[in-house]
């Protein structure tokens, strides 16, 4: 039996076609996650499924009650968190038919996840969800529903499954890429030897005397030559321009950065943090141990909300905990809460003012996160709440230092762009402190992981 039945859909804003839809069902006790670029029309396309938004054509019917969850805007993980499992929990305690969640899990700790993931298990009514977490979606995911291109397509399975039907999907279309490539490259050499040839065939006509070119003509050695390869000249363009195009596939890859000019000038070791406690309004938040922090460390905390994690990051980057610091040292510190964009700048403007980056660089890594060449050139003011803070990661990426420090890095970041920020991480030319809950990201990008638990931060090692 069908829980969603979508027919000869369209949803438009002012500006463009969101999402075009000529059939989609979703059917009872299925588990579906939506997934697709920042800006692809996800969270629009759930408003019209609860009735939120009328602003769409066609045919839509939802058989049975529903609990709608949405997405959390907050700027703290610590609030966010909050407000989340409170909605969460009002949502599992109504017991719908059909539940849909946006975004559920962006600002929970790996603590409150385990729990989202066990209720959602133990759930059984029907569930779509809109969720960039990997994890998530490999623990539950039945189907995944990619929108992109203004449709839908359904891919079956988790997202190890998603990814390996993309792969295969990439590879067949390079193949055939390949293939057009060859073809085409092949015609146009026979295309520039016939037309050599016809072009050749014309000089000699002017060279032989019109008695001889007319007896030749009549033997048909001139003239019949001359109009077979225009022919077969003229055949080749048109075979060229019907020849339907095939494009190579597009991966989103983060542009190499430059290495910073001072970054010989310091030690190998950028920091050694003696042991010590943290504390905060007097109240211990946990003791930690000594910590070297090396020119090309990679390291991760992680915990629950509210353990003192930012905290000791913000004490970090102001050098306030007690240890060894090499001298000169630039860090640069990227957290959700950020009041220092340049309102009145453009997006390129205000990167380019701290970063020795190049343009086409800046503009690549902006593109990465979603935000495009228009949107780069205007005035950070103009720029929604999201794409600010997918600015400021990109300004922290691109600014010249020695140790980036990044809190909550993925949580307005759709999965292309964390897959690639996980590429660029893995690469990149500058230590690394962060802290996320994303444990999928953690995992891929560092070398050394701490977990707080029970006021102690101790080091942490993923279960095989």
């Amino acid at each position: 039996m069908e829980a969603l039945s979508i027919q000869h859909y369209a949803l438009d804003t002012a500006e463009k076609n969101l999402l075009t839809i000529d059939s989609l069902t979703l059917n009872q006790g299925e588990r579906v996650f939506i997934i697709g670029d920042n800006g692809a029309g996800k969270t629009s396309f759930l408003k019209t499924i609860i009735g939120e938004s009328t602003n769409y054509s066609g045919f839509l019917q939802v058989h049975g009650d529903i609990a709608y969850v949405p997405q959390i805007k907050s700027t703290s993980p610590q609030s966010g968190g909050e407000r989340a499992m409170s909605y969460l929990k009002e949502a599992f305690q109504a017991r719908p038919s059909l539940l849909i969640l946006d975004e559920p899990s962006s600002y929970l700790d790996h603590a409150n996840r385990d729990w989202l993931i066990n209720q959602l298990k133990r759930y059984r009514g029907t569930l779509l969800v809109v969720s960039h977490d990997r994890y998530l979606i490999n623990q539950l995911s039945q189907k995944i529903w990619l929108l992109e291109h203004q449709t839908i397509k359904t891919y079956h399975g988790n997202y190890d499954d998603y990814q390996r039907s993309r792969q295969l999907e990439e590879d067949k279309q390079l193949r055939a890429f390949l293939e057009y490539q060859r073809k085409t490259n092949q015609l146009k050499k026979s295309l520039t030897r016939k037309k050599a040839q016809a072009n050749k065939m014309a000089v000699k006509k002017k060279s032989v005397s019109r008695s001889d070119w007319k007896t030749n003509s009549f033997a048909g050695s001139y003239d019949s030559q001359a109009k077979a390869m225009a022919k077969a000249a003229k055949a080749m363009e048109h075979r060229l321009t019907r020849m339907k195009e095939v494009n190579r596939p597009r991966k989103k890859a983060w542009a190499k950065l430059k290495k910073d000019p001072n970054e010989g000038a310091l030690p190998n070791t950028l920091l050694h943090l003696q042991e010590g406690t943290l504390t905060r309004d007097h109240q211990l938040l946990f003791d930690y141990p000594g910590i070297v922090i090396r020119s090309h460390s990679k390291l991760a905390i992680i915990g629950r909300n509210k353990a003192g994690k930012s905290s000791f990051l913000d004490q970090l980057a102001a050098q306030a905990l007690s240890g060894f610091y090499a001298q000169n040292l630039r860090i640069t510190y990227f957290k959700q809460d950020q009041a220092d964009l340049e309102l009145d700048q453009t997006a390129v403007e205000f990167i380019s003012r701290q970063s020795s980056q190049d343009r086409v660089t800046i503009l690549n890594y902006l593109a990465m996160m979603s935000i495009d060449y228009d949107k780069a050139n205007q005035k950070v003011a103009i720029l929604s709440g999201g794409e600010r803070v997918r600015l400021a990661l990109v300004a922290a990426l691109l600014t010249d230092h020695q140790l980036l420090i990044l809190d909550e890095p993925t949580i307005y970041l759709d999965l292309v762009a964390i897959e690639a920020l996980e590429s660029c991480l893995i690469d990149y030319p500058a230590a690394l402190l962060l802290v996320s809950h994303d444990l999928a990201f953690v995992n891929k990008v560092a070398t050394e992981i701490y977990e707080v638990k029970d006021h102690h931060l101790t080091a942490y090692h993923f279960e095989d």
